[in-house]
């Protein structure tokens, strides 16, 4: 614990709540035990009140739109600014664009004396034209107001520099990476399934004994290479005899914006072989994860690829591109491999997995015990530590 003088007030600034449970999650309870008084700003959310009572969070909800929204913005501006001049805070932490903004800009104006924003991805990667400049503009304009920029990963940090977004002095690391890792003990951990819990859910969605899962989780959206990884499955079903067995599980909904094609959602929901599942509560999607016997992620950017170190706890191995923030997530031949964001890539990466049972298997327990070396949670949280009184 951090001696100090007088109580340190951190406020975290998050566009979801959902976020902040799930990714940020016990890192709250944590710093609260190493002195700090944490508050929380987010959109509002019927579970916080309780998430905020158990964690010791005094929490303020208030609506942060993903999309641009001027008066309802200026609004919210003009909330977090008076909240963190009735509260003395010391240190602003802000996530996600919407907040990032905001968030840092009204510290910035209220003289907060520490200002630190996580870079969880890179927007602009996958935009064109004026948009692009007008994002790579506003991410340089809002970490010339923060003091720390954590990156989750390598790779963001290197498209950062290479865009000149703030200074590499400015730039620090949880460790190996991530926003605040994961629970490997008590959350992702194959320990923690139950055999009859198991049958049960795997009746339920349909999966038999000897099939082969090949599995995604994330947004229906074509960042995410969802439309590549369908259109990979077509080929894997054309090229074996007998491929009932083969079976693509897709977990996670659509949104408006970057949408998918309405041909194509109905393809994923249609299919006798591909099972769907719109949302999974945090909590119990380490037992979904343990029917995958590879998950795929052919993204288009990441800030971290979390699901795959998620699923790597669970034992699974991974295909996933070489993006930003997919790159990081794996060892390569190790606990994982990388594809291309083509059809063709990733069928023959499937294929691959398919022949080779054994060293599936060998990356998935590789891949477990990398992830309980480098991104359990009780590894990366001290660095948050390190970070705050940088």
């Amino acid at each position: 614990m951090v001696a100090r003088s007088k109580p340190h007030n951190i406020l975290q600034i998050i566009n979801l709540a959902s976020s902040a449970r799930n990714f940020i999650g016990g890192q709250f309870m944590y710093l609260r035990q190493n002195g700090y008084n944490m508050h929380l700003i987010c959109s509002p959310d019927k579970m916080m009140d309780e998430y905020a009572a158990i964690n010791q969070i005094k929490y303020y909800p208030i609506q942060l739109a993903r999309t641009l929204s001027p008066w309802n913005d200026f609004k919210a501006f003009v909330k977090i600014c008076k909240y963190i001049r009735s509260n003395n805070i010391d240190t602003v932490i802000t996530h996600q664009a919407k907040a990032r903004l905001l968030g840092t800009t009204a510290a910035y104006l209220m003289h907060v004396p520490n200002r630190i924003i996580f870079a969880h991805g890179v927007l602009f990667e996958t935009l064109r034209g004026l948009k692009r400049e007008l994002v790579i503009l506003m991410d340089k304009i809002v970490a010339a107001m923060a003091h720390k920029t954590v990156c989750v990963s390598q790779s963001v940090a290197r498209i950062r520099q290479a865009y000149k977004i703030e200074n590499v002095s400015q730039e620090f690391f949880l460790g190996a990476g991530t926003c605040g890792g994961i629970d490997t003990q008590n959350l992702f951990n194959p320990d923690r399934l139950v055999e009859s819990e198991q049958e049960l859910l795997k009746n339920e969605l349909g999966i038999k004994n000897g099939d082969f899962i090949i599995g995604f989780c994330g947004r229906l959206v074509r960042d995410k290479g969802i439309k590549e990884l369908v259109d990979a499955f077509k080929l894997i079903k054309q090229r074996y005899a007998d491929s009932s067995n083969i079976k693509l599980f897709v977990i996670g909904n659509g949104e408006v914006r970057d949408s998918i094609s309405m041909e194509l959602m109905d393809y994923i929901n249609n299919r006798v072989d591909i099972i769907h599942v719109d949302r999974v509560e945090y909590t119990n999607i380490y037992k979904y994860f343990a029917l995958f016997s590879v998950m795929v992620l052919p993204s288009y950017r990441e800030g971290f690829g979390m699901v795959t170190i998620e699923c790597a706890a669970m034992g699974v191995p991974a295909i996933v591109s070489k993006s930003t923030g997919c790159i990081d997530s794996i060892e390569e031949n190790k606990t994982g491999i990388y594809c291309d964001i083509t059809a063709e890539s990733i069928a023959k990466q499937i294929d691959y997995m398919i022949a080779n049972p054994r060293i599936r298997k060998e990356m998935g327990e590789y891949a477990r015990k990398i992830v309980v070396e480098l991104y359990d949670s009780s590894v990366v949280w001290p660095h948050v530590i390190k970070v705050i009184e940088a």
